[in-house]
């Protein structure tokens, strides 16, 4: 086969690869894969769960108590000794206050522990 000869058409010599196929597109695997068996299922009950939850319900309380138990001794105590300003309402309201963070401050960290 050489190129000089004339019998041998020149498309022949070229030989032309076939056109590719269309392949169709892989599938997509959507897997769902069981929970791992340490891990505690979606809703389930932990130990000491509910204990926590209690203790976070108390912070709003362990505030506002000392503040209002405080402050209404104090009013009332005004209102024993007749006195014309409210200086131990406003003492108790201080320290309802001081003693509302502090009782506050005790039940996060009691929280931060868990």
């Amino acid at each position: 086969m050489s190129h000089d000869d004339p019998e041998q058409p020149a498309d022949r010599e070229i030989l032309s690869l076939p056109p590719s196929a269309d392949y169709p597109e892989a599938p997509r695997l959507n897997t769902k894969l069981p929970p791992h068996p340490s891990a505690p299922a979606p809703g389930s009950v932990t130990p000491g769960m509910y204990s926590g939850l209690a203790l976070a319900t108390t912070a709003g309380t362990a505030f506002t108590m000392p503040v209002i138990v405080l402050s209404v001794g104090g009013w009332w105590l005004d209102q024993k000794l007749h006195h014309a300003t409210a200086w131990f309402a406003m003492a108790g309201v201080i320290l309802g206050l001081i003693a509302g963070v502090s009782s506050l401050l005790k039940v996060v960290n009691r929280l931060n522990e868990r």
